[in-house]
């Protein structure tokens, strides 16, 4: 089920390694069980605990588009917009007996100005779910910038002739992105940049244990 922060929808989840400069950083789980480090019933009790403690998480986005006009008889336009939200995640539970981790999410936002407003994307919002996902189908684990990860989401599903836009998060928040074979991504969002590559690190190794991963080339 998706929820949409922005102008792009975050479908929840995520996780990776440190983050140089708050440059996105990939990390591939093996598709080969660990044979060493915590058990997976440790892990999944250390990704559950720390996923039910973040809280709600509310920040502002401030948006810009631009667009530019290069036929000779248009003129340079920009528009600007804000979106106040608050996300949170409950009532987390990370299976070891399914490989599987459950939560309930919800979001609320507050969206002023041209950039932000439409159709799609009402002027107040306020959507909950219940949602999961199975660890054996994660090929990926990220964590970044959500300014990054809501630029790189637009400029990836840009339709044509939309101006280029850029965000700025106040205050910075990281997502923790897992990527999921044949799925739409599942994102957690977190204050702690710290704490977001903790459960990052964690969830690779849970991932790896319940025999998730990308395949491995054939050649």
């Amino acid at each position: 089920m998706k929820r949409c922060l922005m102008t792009i929808c975050l479908v929840v989840l995520a996780v990776s390694a440190t983050l140089a400069q708050h440059q996105q950083k990939k990390t591939v789980p093996s598709s080969k069980p660990a044979d060493d480090g915590p058990s997976l019933e440790v892990t999944m009790k250390f990704i559950q605990d720390k996923l039910n403690g973040i809280g709600p998480v509310s920040y502002v986005a401030k948006v810009r588009d631009v667009y530019t006009y290069n036929d000779g008889i248009g003129t340079d336009t920009t528009l600007s917009g804000t979106e106040q939200s608050k996300y949170e995640v409950t009532k987390v539970v990370a299976d070891p007996s399914t490989c599987r981790i459950s939560f309930h999410w919800k979001n609320k936002a507050e969206r002023d100005g041209a950039a932000t407003e439409s159709a799609d994307f009402p002027k107040h919002e306020d959507q909950e779910d219940d949602d999961g996902f199975p660890l054996k189908l994660v090929e990926h684990v990220v964590v970044m910038p959500l300014k990054q990860s809501l630029e790189e989401g637009f400029k990836n599903n840009m339709p044509v002739n939309h101006p280029s836009r850029s965000y700025k998060v106040d205050p910075p928040v990281f997502a923790l992105s897992l990527e999921l074979r044949d799925f739409a991504p599942n994102d957690f969002l977190f204050l702690d940049e710290q704490l977001a590559n903790r459960v990052a690190k964690a969830m690779v190794h849970a991932v790896e244990l319940c025999g998730g991963g990308s395949e491995p080339e054939p050649f």
